[in-house]
């Protein structure tokens, strides 16, 4: 008489999504914070900074309330315009703290205000660089 061992096959896939790495990856698209001189529209116990979201369409960038229903297109690196001068651009840049972090920023430069989006820290700390005297 023979022993009978169970016997059981584990198999692990691994899938990967090809759309998602077709998708062009956009340093625009986000949630940001938006901060001005003259910020009248927070709202909240704290007076929270209103939100303000950036996604990618297929003809172009669109702004989350209350900027919606206008296009904007990069018309230059690092620049988006509504491209008829109704609203305005937007500037991309970037901050660096001491301890390495970086947080996107946009300077937007519309034609009833100015003022600044800043994203999220996205980058890992690094060891700063300080400057001898």
């Amino acid at each position: 008489m023979g022993l009978a061992f169970p016997c059981s096959m584990t198999f692990f896939a691994t899938v990967t999504c090809a759309e998602s790495d077709a998708q062009e990856a956009t340093p625009w698209a986000g949630t940001y914070l938006k901060f001005s001189q003259y910020d009248t529209n927070r709202r909240g116990q704290f007076g929270e900074a209103q939100q303000v979201t950036i996604t990618k369409g297929a003809d172009g960038y669109y702004l989350s309330k209350p900027y919606e229903g206008r296009k904007f297109t990069e018309i230059e690196k690092g620049v988006l315009s509504d491209g008829t001068g109704g609203v305005g651009k937007l500037y991309f840049g970037s901050a660096e703290f001491a301890d390495g972090k970086r947080v996107r920023v946009l300077r937007a430069d519309f034609c009833y205000g100015q003022f600044i989006l800043y994203g999220r820290s996205d980058e890992p700390a690094k060891k700063p660089q300080l400057r001898e005297k």
